[in-house]
């Protein structure tokens, strides 16, 4: 009866190394190129002329941390949210903190796409962020709704003159990204604003 092939048996026959006679495919690197993947040319794909990438990059830039610092305060709003209108902005919050995170996200993806690091880290954010800052503790629906809209008209603001700066720079992609985020600013604004009038 035939012995059964063992799982470890086969993977350590089954390796990457050329077996003895076995010739290189022409191109393939050799072993001393296997880690090095860095191409002169990748520098071209990168989809905006270097002169136009800083200007884009510090509206990215901003755009991100402002987000993440709206994340954040939506989240803190969410947690310690007190009064009559808890349950709908306790959903609002968390809905709001969603769209945040995945705005943050995007923008910080097209800063690498045009060929720059994004800085999302926590004293990035505290330093330029460019808001006030967000009380602790227990929150009354009605301070959420006051510092919440003021933040988010704020930042929805800032957004709008990014959409025409960017288009500006040439940057359509990027442009549209932040109509479709100014949208959803407005939208939030509306949302809390009917609340209080």
């Amino acid at each position: 009866m035939a012995q059964p092939v063992l799982a470890q048996n086969r993977r350590a026959a089954d390796t990457n190394q050329p077996r003895a006679g076995a010739t290189t495919e022409p191109g393939a690197p050799s072993g001393s190129q296997l880690g090095n993947y860095r191409n002169e040319r990748a520098d071209a794909w990168i989809p905006l002329e270097q002169e136009k990438r800083q200007a884009i990059n510090a509206d990215l830039q901003a755009t991100v941390v402002e987000l993440l610092e709206l994340f954040h305060d939506a989240k803190q709003s969410h947690w310690n949210l007190r009064g009559p209108l808890y349950f709908p902005l306790h959903e609002n919050l968390q809905e709001y903190a969603d769209t945040y995170r995945k705005f943050a996200d995007l923008l910080a993806e097209r800063q690498l796409q045009i060929g720059i690091p994004t800085d999302g880290r926590t004293s990035t954010i505290v330093e330029t962020a460019n808001l006030p800052k967000f009380p602790g503790g227990f929150l009354s629906d009605r301070q959420v709704l006051d510092i919440m809209t003021e933040r988010i008209f704020t930042i929805a603001k800032r957004v709008r003159s990014r959409v025409e700066s960017t288009a500006k720079n040439g940057d359509e992609v990027t442009s549209n990204k932040f109509q479709d985020l100014s949208y959803e600013l407005d939208k939030q604004v509306w949302q809390f604003r009917v609340h209080m009038q």
